[in-house]
């Protein structure tokens, strides 16, 4: 038994110094190591030592989860990224060499620091604040950024009907971070938010809670013709239907004017007077529209509509009614650049007490869908063939948002200030200064 025990002793010894022979011996001299702190980590640059020897270098050391890194750099490059931290702290990594035959030298122990990852960093510079019907999420983030934010609120879970986080949105986050405004499909006075991060691997890094957000729940306001005070020369005609009072009639697509054009041939011979729309002029741009609330509200945006698209909608020559007015074109009567503005106790244009609101400002020239908010209205392709499919339609419209601001006015001003141009021509066919308006609707912060 005793021979037994010598013999293993033996063979263990004579393991342990081949173990030894196989150990890589080289210098360390003429490595040079310098660590530069980053987002989630820090940057080790490097020159590794001018020898034929050294075929590889080899980082070890533990990232914020606890596990083992293993990262390894050569002589093809002069800089290695060391990731894998959440917060900024202070890590020690074991750096060796290794040669061709995959032999590894003794470590040494080298300190570097970290800076916050983006995934907590991501909190570090971030507004959770109102939004209308929802709320609004603005953040910076770092140079470097890696990781996904979510982004919850408390709501109600609709199987269970008991309380839950209900998920808005999920997105990677951004380098020099982004302004996200979410809607909330239940509506409550006052939200909670919940946002959390992770980092690419699925580990949750942050979580914060942002309680009594207010929704800033909203709602149409009804007005009339009588609430609109005063405006550059509106064109009233009865004939061809235009004035103030279409402007709050209720109606979003144009069902007088397809009607009017199903009399005749809507493609040879389509109607060309009626509109049943709020036309003014001449000479009417930069010229203010005074609304009345009759009482003080905290506006949310205004929706301006055009006509839906149909063959009746380019009016003809001088020889129709109002043809001089119209100059045979629709598409360069509908606004794209309009500043609105509110004022508590005052009425008069003139008034210092006017506030900025807020702005429509598209290019008189743009031709696309993109980037012309009436170009889907102009299209003959998408004009409907029976007054059922008209119903059916959406409306046309584009919304001057405001700031979600628990200010209140009286008064609004809407200046229109440029109208589209005619595609596909030169010609300046609005040489008088006329816009015009399907229809207006003004929203307001819901009591």
């Amino acid at each position: 038994m005793k021979n037994s025990i010598w013999l293993l002793l033996l063979i263990f010894s004579l393991y342990s110094c081949n173990d030894d022979d196989k150990l890589f011996n080289v210098s360390p001299e003429g490595l040079e190591v310098k660590f530069t702190p980053v987002a989630g980590g820090a940057m080790m640059h490097y020159t590794l030592p001018d020898n034929r020897d050294i075929f590889a270098m080899n980082v070890r050391y533990t990232n914020s989860q606890g596990q083992k890194v293993l990262k390894t750099c050569g002589y093809s490059g002069d800089s290695l990224l060391l990731d894998g931290f959440t917060q900024a702290h202070e890590v020690t990594a074991n750096i060796s060499f290794v040669n061709r035959s995959y032999e590894e030298s003794e470590s040494r122990e080298y300190q570097f620091k970290t800076l916050d990852s983006a995934p907590w960093a991501f909190f570090n510079d971030i507004q959770v604040a109102s939004a209308w019907s929802g709320f609004q999420v603005i953040y910076k983030s770092p140079s470097v950024v890696t990781g996904m934010a979510h982004v919850f609120y408390l709501g109600t879970n609709p199987l269970t009907n008991e309380p839950d986080t209900i998920l808005v949105n999920s997105f990677p986050i951004s380098r020099g971070g982004d302004t996200l405004v979410f809607k909330v499909q239940q509506e409550r006075p006052k939200n909670t938010i919940i946002i959390r991060t992770e980092d690419f691997q699925g580990f949750r890094v942050r979580q914060e809670v942002y309680p009594d957000i207010d929704a800033f729940l909203s709602e149409q306001w009804t007005m009339t013709a009588s609430d609109f005070i005063s405006g550059p020369t509106s064109v009233e005609n009865s004939k061809a239907k235009t004035g103030v009072q279409y402007l709050f009639d209720g109606e979003l697509r144009g069902r007088e004017r397809f009607l009017a054009s199903t009399h005749q041939n809507p493609i040879t011979q389509p109607s060309t007077e009626i509109f049943a729309s709020y036309l003014a002029g001449p000479n009417a741009l930069d010229k203010p529209i005074i609304l009345d609330l009759r009482e003080q509200k905290t506006p949310a945006w205004i929706r301006m509509y055009a006509l839906c698209p149909m063959h009746a909608n380019e009016p003809a020559g001088p020889n129709e009614e109002l043809g001089t007015s119209w100059n045979g074109c629709y598409e360069d009567k509908l606004p794209c650049q309009v500043t609105v503005y509110g004022n508590k106790n005052s009425s008069d244009p003139e008034d210092a007490g006017w506030e900025y609101l807020g702005r429509l400002n598209q290019d008189p020239y743009a031709s696309t869908e993109k980037d012309k908010w009436t170009y889907k209205s102009l299209e003959l392709m998408y004009a409907p063939k029976t007054v059922d499919e008209l119903d059916k339609m959406d409306p046309y419209y584009v919304d001057i948002s405001f700031p979600a601001l628990n200010n209140t006015y009286r008064y609004l001003k809407i200046m229109v200030h440029d109208t589209f141009r005619k595609r596909q021509s030169s010609t300046n066919t609005n040489r008088n200064a006329y816009f015009t308006l399907h229809e207006l609707e003004i929203f307001v912060k819901k009591n």
